[in-house]
């Protein structure tokens, strides 16, 4: 098992060795064998993201930063990191050579929606060996165009060939059945059934891709030098060089418009769905797929070059001899903005996938790209030698490719404006032609080949994320409740302040709160709380009623915790009975932290104290204000006369009692009388004789005077 070679120990030779040798030799080798490592399990290197995996809630506010994490890979390994806000659609770079196996990603800014997903590459860059080659056709190669699949390419020079989009070869996968001639053109139709051709023997074919066999021969009086389909593959377009574009309705032969460039034609493109040909002489003109009058678009000098529709449709980019570029509006042909190349002219124009630039091949061996909506130059790129004679956008919009009869083509970016890539043929480059995926490009020259130019990185293993939120935060929310009480007057209560009905606190990131209370200290007298009391104030207020009360403010200052829970308490001693009402007002809540903050509402339960306003130990029982019910007896002609003093604006009653407790006078209070806190009433002198007792009563309080015949 462990690959050990049977030896004749030591101490088998004609008994040399004592048994004590024997025991060492016996340990050495138990020794040796527990030092063997058994091998472990080798590591994992799948590249695998272990964060985000999906299903995950990032708020913008308390996520700024996400920690993406993976692992399968040395730290020391570069990765490439990428985001797709519409699952994976369409993908953003957020770091192009990432390591140490986590990433802070600042999702700052980014547009709030579930479907984000991530992915993590492992990338090499593109090799020689990466490159496809096809050098099968011995003369010019004209034109190129990938399947819809893009798995294979058809291309055209005095044959045409299906070549593996994979594999470089001299031989390609179909012979096209076509005859011999110069082809100018070809494309290959959505629904990857049929290729379509445009030669110097007066004709266009449509060829069936199943059988390799002609279905459609389409006779023109001169060379054909230009197929365009529509999406449906029914409507063929040809450009001839008698100067008119040829339009047939497949699978009829025979033409349905014919329509006149005027003077010589020099270009054609067509628009998204097919339904207009834009044709480009000296001047341009708009046709549709039927027979009738053109659109014409004058303002070129000294004709136009080449043309392109915007990808909706709705503007068309001219550039003529006279070295101008000019931009229309396609259904009116009214001219939005021109600029003009001071070198030498322009020689070709594409727009970006999403219409709002356009770049342009010029003479003067640059490429020029321009902002649809201002007419203003963006960027230019150089390194050219000659005219650039074919521009084209990747996929995203992020990439741009030229032509050019330098013998390169080359691959410049926008958002750095730099050159990335030149890739060069032995000859003048005819076409650059996209992949779906951006990362590779198909050229043509007249070196005889054809090739596909690996521009990415090859991707070497990569892993994604399932879909995520990224979300502004859920509203943060908390209540805050002090609670209630029943006492009886002079009893104590310990009034409880909480948190209630927390919702995503940890989302508003508040630290702490400052709370400000107010109560009535006419009802209840504080005697203890459990944090400190700042900023104590008392205070007099006037209330709905025109009454004046006490008021008594003061805060405290609190952590928040991020759930329910009771934060303090405050006790108190009722002061003032008889169903006295008032309650700790939570009249403010400051909140203290870096974050958004949170929604709050406030809760407090009355307090009611019970009982008859006395005097006696402790703090003093009085009323609202801090005045007692005071009463003044003082003589007068007609017998006594009463003063009463009303701390409060409410109803009294007055009675007279004898020493046997017969009623011998009584009076209540008018509503004036109440307004003014005032009651004046004169006792008659007839109803007194020797001692009697005057009891005053109000909603709160009550007091008593002696009255005696002799103070008249």
């Amino acid at each position: 098992m462990f690959g050990l070679v049977h030896r004749r120990l030591p101490f088998q030779h004609k008994g040399i060795y004592s048994l004590k040798k024997a025991h060492q030799w016996a340990f050495a080798i138990a020794l040796a064998l527990l030092c063997i490592v058994v091998p472990v399990a080798a590591q994992d290197t799948t590249l695998t993201l272990v964060n985000p995996v999906g299903g995950q809630i990032y708020y913008t506010t308390r996520d700024t930063i996400v920690i993406v994490r993976w692992t399968g890979v040395d730290d020391t390994v570069k990765v490439r990191l990428e985001y797709s806000p519409d699952d994976g659609r369409t993908w953003s770079k957020m770091a192009d050579s990432a390591f140490g196996c986590q990433f802070a990603w600042n999702i700052r800014g980014l547009a709030p929606t579930s479907s984000y997903v991530v992915r993590v590459l492992q990338l090499r860059p593109p090799g020689a060996a990466d490159n496809v080659i096809y050098s099968g056709h011995g003369s010019p190669v004209r034109d190129a165009w990938w399947s819809p699949s893009f798995d294979r390419v058809v291309s055209v020079a005095a044959d045409a060939h299906i070549w593996d989009a994979q594999q470089s070869s001299a031989v390609p996968l179909v012979v096209v059945s076509v005859p011999r001639a110069t082809y100018y053109s070809v494309r290959w139709s959505r629904d990857s059934t049929k290729i379509y051709t445009g030669s110097d023997d007066n004709t266009a074919r449509v060829i069936d891709v199943a059988t390799n066999t002609v279905s459609q021969t389409l006779t023109h009086p001169n060379t054909v030098s230009k197929v365009e389909i529509d999406p449906t593959g029914l409507w063929l377009f040809t450009k001839c060089d008698d100067n008119r574009v040829r339009v047939f309705n497949l699978p009829n032969t025979l033409v349905r418009a014919t329509q006149s460039a005027g003077s010589t034609l020099d270009d054609i493109a067509i628009n998204a769905d097919g339904t207009k040909v834009l044709l480009c002489a000296s001047e341009a003109r708009i046709y549709g797929r039927t027979v009738g009058l053109p659109l014409a678009y004058a303002g070129h000098g000294v004709g136009v070059i080449s043309g392109a529709y915007s990808p909706d449709g709705t503007k068309v980019c001219t550039v003529g001899g006279d070295a101008t570029i000019r931009l229309w509006r396609a259904s009116t042909a009214v001219q939005l903005w021109n600029v003009n190349d001071p070198q030498e002219g322009v020689r070709s124009v594409t727009f970006s996938p999403d219409g709002t630039l356009v770049a342009v091949g010029m003479s003067d061996s640059t490429i020029t790209v321009w902002n649809v909506a201002t007419g203003l130059r963006q960027s230019q790129f150089g390194g050219y030698s000659g005219a650039v004679r074919m521009v084209a956008f990747s996929p995203n919009g992020s990439l741009l490719a030229g032509a050019s009869d330098d013998n390169f083509a080359r691959i410049h970016e926008l958002a750095t404006n730099t050159t990335i890539r030149n890739l060069q043929h032995n000859d003048d480059v005819k076409v650059v032609r996209w992949n779906d995926e951006g990362d590779r490009l198909l050229t043509t020259s007249n070196d005889g080949t054809a090739r596909i130019w690996q521009i990415r990185e090859i991707v070497l293993q990569s892993d994604t994320s399932r879909t995520f939120s990224i979300s502004p935060p859920p509203p943060a929310f908390a209540r805050f409740v002090a609670t209630g009480d029943t006492i009886d007057i002079q009893a104590f209560t310990t009034i409880t302040v909480s948190l209630e009905g927390a919702q995503f606190l940890e989302l508003s990131q508040i630290d702490s709160v400052r709370l400000r209370f107010s109560y009535d200290p006419s009802i209840l007298f504080q005697t203890a709380a459990s944090l400190p009391l700042e900023n104590v104030i008392n205070d007099v207020i006037i209330d709905s009623n025109g009454i004046r009360r006490s008021r008594q403010y003061f805060e405290i200052a609190v952590p928040l915790p991020l759930v329910n829970a009771d934060l303090l308490t405050v006790a108190f001693q009722g002061t003032l009975g008889q169903d006295s009402v008032t309650a700790l007002d939570i009249i403010r809540v400051d909140q203290m932290g870096a974050g958004p903050g949170m929604r709050v509402e406030t809760r407090s339960t009355p307090i009611l104290v019970r009982g008859i306003c006395r005097l006696g130990g402790g703090p003093r029982m009085y009323t609202s204000l801090g005045t007692p019910l005071s009463v003044q007896a003082v003589p007068a002609a007609e017998g006594i006369r009463v003063n009463v003093n009303l701390a409060e604006s409410g109803p009294i009653s007055m009675i007279v009692y004898d020493l046997r407790g017969k009623n011998l006078w009584s009076s209540t209070s008018t509503v004036n009388e109440e307004s003014a806190r005032f009651v004046e009433r004169i006792i008659p002198r007839d109803i007194l004789s020797g001692v009697s007792v005057l009891n005053v009563t109000t909603e709160t309080q009550s007091t008593s005077t002696l009255l005696l015949e002799g103070t008249r």
